[in-house]
């Protein structure tokens, strides 16, 4: 292999294995992804026109398109102030009403996900053309189980794991920084924390709660009960069967809820986006949003402990956080545990210094810091990645939070190949 840049990898990835499609993401959580800056933030119009999206404004509170207040730069026409709104085909702009609804008047782009054959157009009530432009978005192949009898050795795992690794850390850099350019440092960096703190099950939902309340707002003197109302957690079922404790802690979040709810009704997340079921009492949604509460509130002291100490102060302030009811309880019906718990356990500290933290770092440091980092306990998720590529878990494979980074990425990139053959697209040669 070449000196790593990535740049291998990424050729490899894009050489067939990915198919464009959406099945595996709802439309709500392309928008959160899109808000983000995932999908990139420069496209072209269905006319060919190259455009480049400078900041994403806010999302819309009241009826109306997605996106309010965008600003986005036209190759021919310059730079517009307007809204956005996001539909799952070209064709929803008529279907939905769009075109006779005065509240869509301000829109100056129109994305829609999936093509049609027909042509689709869109105007507003005032018959002003809309620009249109359809966002692609990959999503893995499905996985070829007659293929996976064929496994690599170590030595190669290991080559194509800082391959992969390598990938990863860029693309997360250039994410991040995207992010930034869109929303700003901070907002980025809570943005990033929110997803961490709702890992797999429940990363899109803290995305949009964070997303859509605001870091100024969510550490602000109203910020927990606005999380926890965008959330869809105030209702009055969680109060009338709460005991004692949880009903003194909940009632100042409803009465500073009560009087502002009204203003938030269609951007509060509907209670399907949630999973509750099957997950840690640690994990479970209320705590964690609990726990993101807490870092909006001190999000100035972890500021300030990034920029005197880097990961250790990432680290330090994690580790310190505190939150009276949280600390004592794992959901809003749990009983009161008999001694205080970490609002934050050391492997999800470790899991938000790898995703959160450094990817706003410089690329050096925050491969120096990746190589150096004991890994978390390996989750399900690594060992079905290890056994994929040589047949077996070994624990060298996973052994730094550089190694499980890499053998995550193989993984879902290649899961649709026999790793030999994810071998060969990669390149073999030495390192």
């Amino acid at each position: 292999m070449k000196t790593l840049d990535g740049s291998l990898y990424e050729s490899a990835r894009r050489s067939g294995h990915l198919r464009e499609g959406t099945m595996r993401q709802g439309e709500i959580e392309i928008q959160a992804r899109l808000f983000n800056g995932e999908y990139g933030t420069k496209w072209r119009t269905t006319d060919g026109e190259a455009f480049e999206i400078l900041h994403f404004g806010e999302w819309n509170r009241e009826a109306g398109p997605d996106f309010k207040g965008v600003v986005i730069h036209f190759e021919k026409s310059g730079e517009k102030t307007g809204d956005i709104e996001v539909d799952r085909e070209a064709r929803d702009w008529e279907r939905h009403g769009h075109a006779l609804n005065a509240s869509f008047s301000e829109v100056v782009l129109h994305f829609f996900i999936e093509g049609s054959r027909e042509q689709a157009f869109a105007r507003t009530l005032e018959h002003r053309a809309v620009t249109q432009a359809r966002l692609v978005v990959d999503t893995p192949a499905e996985p070829n189980e007659t293929k996976l009898t064929e496994y690599v050795s170590i030595e190669e795992a290991v080559r194509m794991i800082s391959e992969a690794a390598e990938f990863r850390l860029r693309n997360k850099h250039s994410a991040h920084a995207r992010a930034i350019s869109l929303h700003g440092a901070d907002a980025a960096m809570f943005h990033a924390i929110a997803t961490g703190l709702g890992y797999k099950n429940n990363a899109i939902p803290f995305l949009l709660a964070a997303q859509r309340a605001g870091l100024r707002r969510a550490g602000g003197v109203s910020g927990e009960a606005l999380l926890f109302g965008l959330a869809g957690f105030l209702e009055p079922r969680s109060f009338d069967d709460a005991d004692d404790i949880t009903r003194r802690y909940l009632k100042p979040l409803w009465d500073e809820w009560w009087t502002i709810r009204d203003a938030m009704t269609r951007i509060v997340l509907d209670s399907k986006m949630w999973k509750l079921s099957g997950i840690r009492p640690s994990n479970h949604p209320h705590r964690r949003l609990g726990a993101l509460a807490a870092v909006a509130t001190g999000f100035a002291s972890l500021r300030k402990a990034t920029q005197e100490s880097g990961a250790k102060g990432f680290r330090a302030f994690l580790e310190n956080l505190g939150h009276p009811y949280w600390r004592r309880h794992w959901n809003l019906r749990a009983a009161e545990l008999s001694k205080p718990v970490a609002l934050i356990g050391s492997d999800r500290i470790t899991d938000l210094l790898i995703n959160a933290f450094l990817p706003s770092q410089p690329l050096d440091m925050a491969r120096s810091e990746l190589e150096r980092l004991r890994g978390p306990y390996p989750s399900g998720r690594l060992l079905r990645a290890s056994k994929w590529l040589i047949g077996s878990v070994e624990p060298k494979l996973m052994r730094t939070a550089k190694d499980q980074q890499g053998l995550l990425q193989l993984h879902s990139d290649f899961l649709a190949l026999s790793p030999v053959e994810a071998l060969e697209r990669i390149g073999s040669g030495p390192a």
